[in-house]
């Protein structure tokens, strides 16, 4: 497996400790904020991008920054996989919307996009994220949950979701 770039956006903290957990979880991945500008994501042919949700189902406003930027990049041959992060209680009518936002970035663009994760076992009002009905564009996670649950989550979302597939 080639290294895995990481790239999330944060403002309170939560989607950077789930970028976190990802990475110690592979082992072989550099983790980028997207603060710092996303020139990096142009050298990695496996690229996980973590953003959470904000307002009506917008993105986070560092990734809100560089979303058109990323675009504009080539993702032929590349694989990529999405992180959510969302309230389901308090956003529920708009769950984890920032998948949207970072599938129709990079799907157009020739990216293999791996990782979606079904919905069973969340309960939220709707969502621009489900695909065929019943699964997220990538791994959802609920900004309520604690630190165990979220570090189970991704645990099977990397054995199960994206593991195999990255290149």
């Amino acid at each position: 497996m080639k290294t895995v770039g990481i790239f999330f956006g944060t403002t309170g903290g939560k989607t950077q400790e789930v970028a976190d957990i990802i990475a110690a979880k592979l082992g072989d991945a550099q983790v980028f904020d997207v603060a710092n500008g996303v020139a990096e994501m142009e050298v990695f042919d496996n690229i996980i991008m973590a953003s959470p949700t904000y307002g009506a189902g917008e993105l986070q406003d560092d990734w809100a920054s560089v979303i058109d930027e990323v675009a504009d990049m080539d993702f032929s041959g590349k694989v990529v996989a999405l992180v959510g992060v969302g309230d389901a209680a308090i956003f529920g009518g708009n769950y984890v919307e920032a998948l949207k936002h970072l599938y129709d970035a990079v799907q157009p663009k020739g990216a293999k996009i791996v990782g979606f994760t079904s919905t069973d076992g969340y309960d939220f009002e709707a969502s621009e994220a489900v695909i065929d009905g019943d699964k997220f564009m990538g791994l959802a996670i609920d900004a309520s949950y604690d630190t165990d649950e979220i570090t189970s989550k991704v645990e099977d979302w990397i054995e199960n979701k994206v593991k195999d597939e990255l290149l």
